[in-house]
């Protein structure tokens, strides 16, 4: 007998005391098995899940998913889906290393040992879903291929063919640091474009778009455990013939997703109440009162920008003042990671300063000067030139191939991009072409989450936000070049990599100057490869075609977005043109459940 409960019952035969002592005894073993299954699941990690759905003519699919996991404890893994009304999941493979699990069908008994379910996998069915399960086999790291089939995963709803679907579910057993799906099409009927097919998604910092006759929702970040892959997608109804029709039209479906979304519908009371509140305020705020409030702002952010030098995002850079020099092209020449940045890091930007046309115009200015594209005298225009595109090449770098690819397009059969033609075909094109600033900020993220970035932070680490003061040391330097006695000389070679930074800094035409200044036999050498064309108006042009073709791009999107209208005719906050998921909204999707992993 234990001492303490000895002491208990000796003291005072009290049947009260004893009882305590056990529901304290009991207490305590739950908590400590609390603690121990909380430490055990923290070892358990998800850091990948790369989904190719393929979707047939009847609206049926076949979905491939590649988990690249940890696990540290459990007998199985399992996906649960639930409302899945006239969908049906079936015919579950998994294998791993090549080697094909033994597939159990609908006999999957959960009881099972971890041994015993070792190399097999089979279906759970439940009164409104189904669960996917196989065994983990060992603890530690696996990378399992999970296919299984969808029928009715697109259905006929009213005019349009629409899938709503939960591609992966919030509250994982651990949340997936990084999600891709590719929604492939295998209909045998007409290709997938931006205009047949329109997509929304929801529940998780992600994005969605229509590319390349493929839809493709990808995370940006790392998920929460509340976060999920949450898509819809209406087709025309040319696109493919489902077998299944639901009893309802997809303008339902779309204000089921969208309630409590960033999507919205039509106007509400609440919109209009906020307006009445905007009018009054602008009635009680007389013309002088809003010159002084403008006032004060300016004067507020010029004392801390030009006095005090607070200039800069400490959480990008460590500090809100730079003042050093580095005389290397910062971050390894990435174009991403500078303009990354530049937009995230610089308090001007704040206040609308935008150097997406930078970001478009180094691009041009590092193709002429590596050679890749031709300058060409314009005959009607000695003030421009034109480019010739015939060079067909490959960057390592997949938005610089899509740029340029979206270029060579704009230059026509001849492939020489003449006056005007980048700006009218980024009208016709301007989802593309206005998508390429976000696309760098999103690689020039994953370039510094590679390399310094601390997840728990959610900021750079130091050695990150050292790379990135880089950047603006690398600024102060071309700036005061000629001011410093100490400067020693530079390669040529080493300024070609220059300009192409300063173009993205804004600065090209200033730092050309200080280059052929020092050093004119040089610079004169340099421009030699240009056929005769000044390099002032090379770097003149390319940022002017960048701002227009990117300014034309932004205003047809506008113009598309606000005139797109749902079957009814209300006004939808988003076209369905893709772009970044709504945190909200997103319920009571076909699919839709809660948890799966390790168990």
């Amino acid at each position: 007998m234990p001492i303490r409960l000895y002491q208990i019952l000796s003291k005072k035969r009290n049947f009260a005391n004893l009882k305590n002592y056990f529901r304290m005894k009991k207490i305590l073993t739950a908590l400590l098995s609390l603690c121990l299954a909380a430490f055990t699941l923290a070892g358990q990690e998800i850091r990948n899940i790369d989904e190719t759905v393929v979707i047939r003519s009847d609206g049926s699919a076949r979905i491939t998913q590649v988990w690249d996991v940890n696990v540290v404890s459990g007998t199985e893994f399992y996906l649960p889906f639930d409302h899945l009304g006239p969908i049906e999941i079936s015919d579950l493979q998994v294998s791993e290393n090549g080697e094909d699990f033994i597939a159990e069908g609908d006999g999957w008994d959960t009881d099972r040992s971890r041994e015993e379910k070792r190399g097999r996998c089979g279906i759970v069915r439940k009164k409104n879903g189904v669960e996917l399960c196989w065994g983990q086999g060992d603890y530690g790291d696996h990378v399992w291929t999970v296919r299984y089939t969808v029928s009715g995963l697109v259905m006929k709803m009213g005019e349009y063919n629409g899938l709503y679907f939960s591609f992966v579910n919030p509250g994982l057993s651990a949340p997936p640091q990084h999600v891709k799906v590719m929604l492939v099409n295998e209909t045998g009927g007409p290709a997938w474009t931006e205009e047949n097919v329109k997509v929304w998604g929801f529940r998780s910092e992600s994005e969605i778009f229509v590319e390349d006759g493929a839809v493709r929702a990808e995370s940006l970040e790392p998920f929460r455990s509340s976060s999920a892959m949450t898509v819809l997608v209406r087709f025309d109804p040319d696109l493919l013939n489902p077998a299944v029709e639901y009893n309802e039209g997809f303008e339902a479906i779309m204000n089921l997703a969208f309630k409590g979304s960033d999507y919205k519908d039509k106007t509400t009371f609440g919109d209009v109440v906020a307006w009445i509140l905007i009018i009054l305020g602008l009635l009680i705020l007389t013309p002088v009162g809003w010159i002084v409030l403008a006032l004060i702002i300016y004067l507020v952010f010029a004392f801390n920008y030009h006095v005090l030098g607070w200039k800069y995002d400490k959480k990008i850079f460590g500090t809100r003042k730079i003042k050093g020099w580095y005389r290397d092209v910062p971050l390894k020449g990435s174009i991403p990671a500078g303009y990354y940045v530049l937009s995230k890091g610089d308090a001007k930007n704040e206040w609308g300063k935008d150097c997406s046309n930078h970001l478009i115009g180094a691009y041009f200015l590092k193709w002429v000067l590596d050679g890749v594209v031709e300058v060409l005298p314009d005959p009607e225009n000695k003030k421009r030139v034109n480019l010739s595109f015939k060079q067909q090449t490959s960057f390592k770098e997949v938005l610089e191939n899509d740029l340029y690819t979206m270029v060579r397009e704009a230059s026509g059969k001849n492939l020489i991009l003449e006056a005007d033609e980048l700006e009218k075909w980024s009208k016709k094109s301007y989802k593309r072409m206005s998508d390429v600033p976000s696309r760098a900020l999103t690689i020039g993220r994953k370039w510094f989450e590679d390399r310094h970035y601390t997840e728990k932070s959610n900021r750079l680490n130091q050695e990150g936000q050292e790379q990135a003061r880089h950047m603006i040391e690398f600024k102060n330097f071309l700036e005061d070049f000629t001011l410093n006695k100490d400067r020693g000389a530079v390669e040529v070679t080493l300024w070609q990599d220059y300009l192409v930074f300063a173009a993205l800094l804004g600065i090209a035409d200033k730092v050309a100057k200080q280059f052929e200044k020092l050093y004119p036999a040089d610079f004169s050498k340099f421009s030699q490869a240009l056929n005769g064309a000044s390099l002032y108006t090379v770097m003149s042009y390319s940022s002017s075609i960048s701002a227009s073709a990117l300014r034309n791009a932004r205003v047809a999107k506008t113009w598309s977005d606000s005139g797109s209208s749902s079957s009814s005719g209300g006004s939808y906050r988003s076209s369905g043109g893709g772009g970044h998921f709504s945190h909200g909204g997103g319920g009571h999707s076909f699919g839709g459940s809660h948890g799966g992993g390790s168990r």
